[in-house]
């Protein structure tokens, strides 16, 4: 279902997290992945690739044999980067919170390419959005339980900004997109903070005057340098799920790329155009195919912030004109940009 909406299957690297949480909750989480088809080998954890459908098969499971604790939230308190060395020591070296926030989008690519983390400031408040890089908005129909991915995210991410700031200053509460439930009261005393049900879209609620104060770990030398090697990462991982991967990621990257040709994008990636027509060909795919997929993608997120007018998003993706950008956008969603938009609000 989500593999046919351009989700694809992602790496293991949460593999000991599970482990570690499901302990905490009483129970072992291998039974559940063996059930699941899910096979796991730590000699190759870096190739291993888990459907996105198996996991939040795995993750309802978890819940149901949890009932005294809400398995989302532990999980989500329990994630380290154990097998991202790089991304932590790029998290703990951040100079502000703003950057670690930067961190966690890069790091979100490598576990959970599927979600989205954006930053939203308003007036004397920041909300940290999570959400889900799809590009239909009725995803929700479907029947998946994303609020409990959703909610273990932010978990997550309250963690680490916790421990970077070494204090709760600053955190004012917590936004949720679902409404009220058996694991509401788990939730309220997890986060210390008010719950706002039935919002708009998840999110945590900061005092935006914090994102910029400076942080006791700082190491900018260490930090540059960690930079350097969670980037290759990124791209190692890219290049693990084939050559149309490896291009999507440098046009999210790198948005500007969209509007170079086949050669241009061949060179980018140290190859022989014709090598690269034919490995696309090879994966069932061509370049155009490619950069028609990153214009809708890209187009339904920057839709989504709200913060670009659709006249600089048609120019951004390379239209000659809005009313080419909005003909295009008709033909992926069934509705003009401006509509799209507001639906999403």
């Amino acid at each position: 279902m989500l593999e046919a909406l351009g989700i694809k299957p992602i790496p293991l690297f949460m593999l000991s997290s599970w482990i570690k949480a499901a302990a905490k909750c009483g129970f072992n989480v291998q039974p559940l992945f063996k059930e699941a088809g899910i096979k796991i080998d730590l000699i190759r954890l870096e190739d291993a690739r888990v459907s996105p459908l198996q996991l939040i098969s795995v993750l309802e499971q978890c819940v149901a044999m949890s009932p005294d604790r809400y398995f989302p939230l532990v999980l989500g308190d329990t994630f380290a980067f154990e097998s991202l060395p790089e991304f932590e020591t790029l998290l703990t070296t951040s100079p502000t919170l703003r950057d670690a926030l930067k961190v966690a989008d890069l790091a979100r690519r490598v576990v959970l390419p599927w979600i989205t983390i954006e930053l939203i400031e308003e007036g004397d408040l920041a909300k940290v959005k999570v959400g889900f890089d799809v590009p239909i908005p009725n995803i929700h129909v479907f029947g998946l339980p994303l609020h409990m991915v959703s909610e273990g995210i932010m978990a997550s991410i309250r963690k680490f900004g916790r421990n970077l700031q070494g204090t709760d200053d600053g955190f004012v509460g917590v936004e949720l997109r679902s409404g009220p439930g058996k694991f509401s009261a788990q939730i309220e005393q997890f986060f210390e903070r008010p719950i706002t049900f039935n919002a708009p879209f998840d999110a945590l609620v900061f005092e935006r005057r914090i994102l910029d104060l400076p942080l006791e770990g700082a190491f900018p030398a260490l930090h540059e340098q960690a930079h350097f090697l969670a980037a290759q990462r990124l791209g190692k991982e890219a290049k693990r799920q084939g050559v149309a991967a490896e291009i999507e990621d440098l046009i999210l990257r790198e948005p500007d790329l969209l509007a170079v040709g086949i050669e241009d994008m061949a060179d980018k990636l140290n190859l022989h155009a014709r090598t690269l027509q034919r490995r696309l060909k090879d994966e069932g795919d061509t370049y155009l195919h490619v950069q028609a997929r990153m214009r809708h993608r890209l187009a339904c997120q920057w839709l989504r912030q709200g913060s670009v007018s659709i006249d600089d998003i048609s120019a951004r993706l390379g239209f000659s004109d809005r009313r080419a950008f909005t003909a295009a956008f008709k033909r992926w969603e069934g509705t003009t940009p401006k509509a799209w938009r507001e639906s999403q609000a």
